[in-house]
């Protein structure tokens, strides 16, 4: 009986002692743990034997990274919604080894909402590496500015992959790359400043590329060419100048919408999009383009939609429009066209007719002459009531002393206010310093502050094309366009287009000036035969 009592106490003392000890070992390591500090107990050094699970870090305190799963066992959850904050982990920390707890996560998103630049400064590959199944990638509000070669560990089953607003600068050799079945990458809200040929590389399922708005100034030529099945590719709002060469869309063959609305390109040359074979939509919206040369839009058998709104064009080739037969909407809003001829609009005339075209040009300066002509004519013969209200509504100024026969806006309708168009057009700018060069237009004139529109100046006034006809309108001759041989007949040659249905349909005879010169050339020969 004693031997037993002795046992028993001595079975207590040991406890006590034992008991005791892991207390003072657990103090002694919370005490020495520092926030912001990475700090694992012995066994969690050892992740290949212990594995911990990524989706129920809250035990770990000390780590600056917690994510929320929609099953927090081991290898059951297939979303997690992860925010790394505070210093972040480092780029050789082993927390990122524990997303291999949740290997079957097939949507993924990092949420940075750290104190410092370094929360998170690059693609955690070494996490991706371990999640095989996953199909969408989200990075939000990091600090990466380089994604290096191959960040993504090559995800065969990656179709969905968002990069927004990261400070991501520079894209490396083959950063987006080696993933078979990516079919979406948004790029957008970054700083980006260049694509060189080498980015985009074996990715033959891409379907979407979003780019918009980073600093791009600079596409090397073939930077998309082995995106074969690209259909939608986002430029706006970027820093692109000049104009751009056709090769540096090589290999879009199956790009059906290119938006580079907001950039500042200055000019259309021939063929530029003539690599495009199947645009349907382009935009080039809000840039800063004087001149589209008459083959600019050539090559594009597909395209429907045309943007050339809110740009610096005073004219437009007769052949800007030849050959795109599937046309159905053109927007040429808020420029600074002086005049549309109908050598412009004849090859869409039909089209015109028709109540499914759109056609948009209000905002403009067009000067009043017989050029406008046939804008009357259209209104009535169109059974589009889009495009008759926007013959009817079209105005053009006249100066008041034109041509020194006095007032000749007297007998005509007055059509606005007398100082500009009024209104705007859109709200896309790409900068301070780009809205501050817009307010300068082509030959000096000034433009509206708040919409970009034209600002007429006090001499002029602003007349509805409607109230011209063959005796009012100034019978102004039109400049050649590009070298176009009868681009300088056009005024004469609506005025006879326009006169010859009125006169059809009225039963009366042409009005004399379309026969004035004929008559002039006889009486010039006359004269001289006397003198001889």
């Amino acid at each position: 009986m004693a031997r037993q009592q002795q046992f028993v106490a001595m079975w207590l003392v040991f406890a006590v002692l034992v008991y005791d000890n892991h207390g003072y070992v657990s103090n002694r390591r919370v005490k020495n743990q520092r926030p912001g500090v990475r700090s694992y107990s012995d066994d969690d050094k050892n992740i290949g034997s212990t594995e911990i699970n990524v989706c129920a870090l809250e035990q770990k305190t000390t780590i600056n990274l917690f994510c929320y799963c929609d099953e927090s066992k081991p290898y059951a959850a297939t979303s997690a919604d992860c925010w790394v904050f505070n210093d972040g982990e480092p780029r050789e920390s082993a927390v990122w080894r524990e997303f291999g707890s949740q290997s079957n996560v097939t949507k993924l998103t990092f949420n940075v909402r750290g104190t410092t630049s370094k929360t998170l400064s690059f693609v955690p590959t070494e996490a991706l590496a371990r999640m095989p199944e996953l199909r969408t990638l989200e990075i939000v509000y990091a600090d990466i500015g380089t994604v290096h070669s191959h960040a993504f560990a090559n995800l065969s089953r990656l179709q969905d992959l968002a990069l927004v607003r990261n400070h991501i600068v520079q894209l490396a050799r083959d950063s987006i790359a080696y993933m078979e079945d990516l079919r979406v990458v948004t790029l957008g809200d970054n700083a980006i400043e260049s694509i060189s040929n080498d980015v985009f590389a074996r990715l033959p399922a891409l379907r979407k590329l979003y780019m918009d708005r980073n600093n791009i100034s600079y596409i090397a030529e073939g930077a998309f060419e082995q995106l074969r099945k690209l259909e939608e590719l986002d430029l706006s709002e970027n820093r692109l100048t000049g104009s751009l060469s056709r090769y540096v869309f090589l290999g879009l063959v199956s790009v059906k919408r290119l938006d580079m609305r907001a950039n500042h390109l200055d000019r259309v040359g021939p063929d530029a999009f003539a690599e495009l074979v199947c645009l349907e939509e382009l935009v080039l919206e809000d840039n800063l383009i004087k001149t589209i040369d008459g083959r600019g839009f050539s090559g594009l058998p597909s395209l429907n939609r045309l943007n050339l709104a809110e740009n610096r064009l005073t004219t437009l080739d007769d052949r800007t429009f030849h050959s795109l037969d599937k046309l159905k909407y053109i927007d040429i809003r808020y420029n600074n066209l002086k005049t549309l001829t109908f050598g412009t609009v004849e090859p869409i005339l039909e089209r015109l007719r028709n109540s499914t075209f759109s056609f948009h040009f209000k905002g403009n300066k067009f000067e009043c002459d017989c050029g406008l002509l046939w804008m009357n004519q259209l209104a009535i013969e169109t059974n589009n009531e889009q495009v008759a209200r926007e013959m009817s509504a079209a105005q053009c100024q006249m100066n008041e002393t034109a041509d020194g026969d006095g007032d000749l806006t007297s007998d005509l309708k007055v059509a606005g206010p007398k100082n500009g168009y009024g209104g705007g057009y859109g709200a896309n700018k790409v900068d301070a310093e780009t809205a501050a060069d817009k307010s300068v237009g082509s030959s000096g004139e000034t433009m509206d502050a708040a919409d970009g529109s034209p600002r007429l100046s006090d001499d002029t006034q602003l007349i509805a094309v409607i109230s011209l006809n063959e005796d009012t309108c100034p019978g102004k001759e039109q400049p050649l366009v590009d070298g176009a041989p009868d681009a300088a007949q056009n005024s004469d040659r609506v005025l006879w287009e326009s006169t010859k249905s009125a006169a059809a349909a009225s039963g009366l005879p042409a009005p004399l000036c379309l026969s004035a010169l004929p008559v002039l050339a006889t009486v010039l020969a006359i004269v001289r035969s006397r003198r001889s």
